[in-house]
């Protein structure tokens, strides 16, 4: 694992070369770094989707919501583009705003500003056209009915310490969070987001032996694992698949809260040039709880929308240390 945040984003660009400033912080932050300021960065990821080449995303603002104080608004000097989400997988992160100065302090929530809807925002799925993409309610309009524009909003809390610099991460749990309704010429990017604080984050990275993939139990369907909270062998729980009854409201905000056996994170399995089959989670929240990871080869039948019946080779625990990888192998094919 690449410790260093430019070890990370190294090899990623952004249209306009990252021209971004803080231009409005509202609620009483100090525009030179005195001690009840601090500075903020953060940076955006994604988890894999099947029968996707690439996702386009333009972000303007973001906006921090302080538990005393007033929204902290940070604006772009120019948008910042990402041309394609599905290149920031494993520990591969681009940022979106470095080193803003910000109240230091306890925040509840952040929302992110999406500028949808070609050429700004757009999906190129493997089969069909490059098409329009928007956040939810967006295709109807920008605005929300107050008339503020429309956002993704994480209800999750994090902290901003006195004098130091924060650094997050945004993982966009894309196949959770990218759907194309029914009926439809666009994709929605609803709002299936984790937020890390990168100093409490780890990496897991493995390899599934050549037999689990050639065994009958692994079919072309979409081969990935699935990260879970806690050691599911332990607590005798199976792991499920990936679902949102919610996923056709048209909602702005989630928490990334898990309930149950759903999956907080995947990755696709995919043959390296040594012919051996590896993949990796990066940004995970190192937790004495555990996690457990499992392995399908029926992740394209996965649809958030539904409750799907896919079957999992193989479930195993593992420990998430910050700073550093886990290893494992899936290596017993059914």
């Amino acid at each position: 694992m690449m410790n260093n945040k430019l070890g990370r984003i190294a090899g990623y660009s952004l249209i306009a070369g990252l021209g971004l400033s803080l231009l409005t912080a509202c609620g009483g932050s100090s525009s030179n770094g005195s001690a009840k300021s601090s500075t903020a960065s953060f940076s955006v990821t994604d988890a894999p989707v099947d029968d996707i080449d690439a996702v386009k995303i333009t972000f303007s603002r973001i906006d921090l919501k302080p538990a005393n104080g007033d929204i902290v608004s940070l604006t772009f000097d120019e948008p910042v583009v990402i041309d394609n989400l599905l290149d920031l997988t494993g520990n591969a992160a681009s940022p979106i705003i470095s080193d803003a100065v910000v109240p230091a302090g306890d925040y509840q929530w952040l929302r992110i500003f999406v500028t949808g809807g070609f050429p700004d925002s757009t999906v190129l799925p493997k089969l069909g056209n490059e098409t329009d993409l928007f956040i939810p309610g967006q295709q109807n309009g920008n605005a929300n009915n107050n008339g503020t524009p429309r956002s993704l909003k994480l209800n999750t809390g994090f902290t901003v310490p006195t004098g130091g610099n924060a650094d997050f991460t945004i993982d966009f749990v894309l196949r959770k969070g990218l759907t194309k309704p029914a009926n439809s010429d666009h994709y929605l990017l609803r709002p299936a987001m984790r937020l890390v604080n990168n100093v409490e984050v780890g990496t897991i990275s493995g390899t599934v032996d050549n037999t689990v993939i050639a065994s009958n139990a692994c079919g072309p369907t979409g081969i990935s694992v699935y990260l879970y909270e806690g050691d599911l062998n332990a607590n005798s729980q199976v792991p499920d698949d990936i679902y949102d009854p919610n996923i056709n409201a048209d909602i702005d905000e989630v928490s990334d809260d898990v309930s149950g056996q759903r999956p907080i994170s995947s990755a696709e399995v995919s043959m390296n040039d040594s012919s051996v089959y590896t993949f990796e989670i990066g940004f995970v929240r190192a937790t004495e709880a555990g996690y457990s990871l499992a392995l399908t080869c029926q992740s394209s039948l996965d649809d958030a929308a539904s409750d799907d019946d896919i079957n999992f080779i193989e479930v195993l625990p593992v420990v998430v240390t910050a700073n550093q990888t886990s290893e494992l192998s899936f290596t017993q094919p059914l």
